[in-house]
């Protein structure tokens, strides 16, 4: 018998932060894409503004475990410490204009903040949000303080999409295409770990 026969194999175990960006609704088509490529454990922690855009039901049919809900008697088996240690590495994914901020001030008012800042392992932010929004001057002082503070925030991709008030085409900072998240991800697991 080989060693790699008589010992478990030591899955990657992903956690993706989901946050209230109209860009969550793609998000059950990276999830299937990081499951069909990596062989990992993938756990879901949503913010109760991402469950109004896509319902932790629905995000269930991709992952391994959704966590979401902040009442109390959720947290004895979610609470951060143990999520924390549960997991190898956390993609937020898609990570709101608040979310940036909440996370550069060291602010922690929900469990998805409070994991990001409790965390030992790399934590990887993938920006959505209006280009107005994007260029201001509080976003690149967040984003420059979080890349300071050693977390990897990922530029966007600008999309083209039609914004109903305006009445026309405007570009707008979104995820990046599929294939670029799962070799970021792959990039930031541990070395130890199969990719």
């Amino acid at each position: 018998m080989k060693n790699d026969e008589i010992l478990p194999q030591i899955k990657p175990r992903i956690l993706i932060g989901a946050t209230g960006s109209v860009d969550i609704t793609l998000l059950p088509k990276y999830l299937a894409a990081i499951k069909a490529t990596i062989d990992c454990t993938l756990t879901v922690l949503m913010t109760q503004p991402a469950t109004t855009f896509l319902p932790a039901s629905t995000v269930a049919l991709y992952a391994d475990r959704v966590i979401n809900g902040e009442m109390p008697h959720d947290w004895p088996t979610d609470k951060p410490s143990r999520i924390v240690a549960d997991h190898d590495l956390m993609a937020v994914l898609p990570a709101t204009a608040n979310t940036l901020a909440t996370v550069a001030c060291g602010g922690a008012p929900n469990r998805l903040t409070t994991v990001i800042l409790a965390s030992t392992f790399p934590v990887l932010f993938f920006p959505v949000m209006g280009s107005v929004m994007w260029e201001k001057p509080a976003t690149r002082r967040n984003i420059n303080q979080l890349r300071d503070d050693g977390y990897h925030v990922i530029e966007p991709k600008w999309h083209e999409n039609f914004d109903v008030s305006l009445q026309r085409m405007v570009g707008h900072p979104s995820l990046p295409e599929i294939e670029t998240v799962i070799l970021l991800l792959k990039q930031h697991l541990p070395k130890h770990l199969p990719k």
